[in-house]
Formats: structure tokens, C-alpha cells, sequence
């Protein structure tokens, strides 16, 4: 240490007391500045990257979806295919076979109905999901913007 120079302990840091030059690193100097203005825009390209994921994340799951849903019509219609194939009951006497047939048939039927009413309900709970993180990951993305911002200036 020169001579005129006093440092002092605090919290186990070394100070510099006003006599002694600042050091050259820290967040009053240029570097550092131009360090949390780095960290800043590493921060911010993340939140960027994530927020497009979440972005594909909405439109892949709204994708599926739909292909489940085209799914559970087609076995419908198959189902409907198939019952408009059994003659009505009264036309055709008492047959427990095509009795037991045709219930299964509306069974299935009735499961597909609410299978596409579950995946609705999957659909939407998801979506809503996806958009509170996106929600959040905006905020921090507007604050990070607005908070470099003002560093820079």
C-alpha cells in the first residue's frame, strides 16, 4: 500500500477511502456498466428464446388438438355408420344380439362425445397455462428492456 492510502475492512471487503483512487471495476465504472448491460442482454435473448417456445408450445398443442378431435369425429362417424346398418327394433322383432349390438354402439358413441368434450377441457386448461408463463416471461422481458434502457442512457 502507498503512502496516503487507507483502506478499511467492512463485512470482510476491503474500501477505499476517498484518498485512494476507485477501482477499476464495479458498478459506478464504465466496465461495469457495460457487464450488467451484457448480463442484461443475455437475460433478455433468454426470455426471447422462451417466450417463442412458448409461442410453439400454443400452436403445437392447438395442432394436436385438432387432430384429436378429426380423430374422435371419424370414429363417430363410424360408429354412426355401423348403427344406421341395424334395422330399429321394431321392424325387426326381438334379437338380444342386436340389442346387446346396437347398445354397445351407443355406448361407444356416447364415450366418444365425451371424449371430445375432455379433450376440449385439456385443451383449454393447457392453453391457459402456457399463457400465464407467457404472461409472466413478458413482464420480466418489458422490465429487463425498460431497466437496460436506462442503464445505457
Amino acid at each position: 500500500m502507498q503512502k496516503g492510502e487507507k483502506l478499511r475492512e467492512r463485512n470482510g471487503t476491503t474500501c477505499f477511502s476517498s484518498e485512494s483512487p476507485p477501482p477499476e471495476q464495479g458498478f459506478g465504472s464504465h466496465a461495469g456498466t457495460e457487464d450488467l448491460a451484457g448480463i442484461l442482454a443475455e437475460r433478455i435473448e433468454n426470455l426471447n428464446e422462451a417466450i417463442k417456445e412458448l409461442d410453439d408450445a400454443l400452436a403445437e398443442r392447438k395442432t394436436l388438438s385438432e387432430r384429436f378431435i378429426r380423430q374422435i369425429h371419424k370414429e363417430v362417424e363410424e360408429v354412426d355408420y355401423q348403427l344406421g346398418f341395424l334395422n330399429p327394433p321394431w321392424k325387426t322383432g326381438f334379437y338380444p344380439e342386436l340389442e346387446f349390438l346396437r347398445l354397445s354402439l351407443h355406448k361407444s358413441r356416447t364415450s366418444r362425445q365425451k371424449d371430445i368434450r375432455s379433450e376440449e377441457l385439456k385443451y383449454w386448461q393447457d392453453v391457459i397455462g402456457l399463457l400465464k408463463e407467457k404472461r409472466k416471461f413478458l413482464d420480466e422481458y418489458k422490465s429487463l428492456l425498460g431497466t437496460k434502457k436506462r442503464l445505457i442512457e
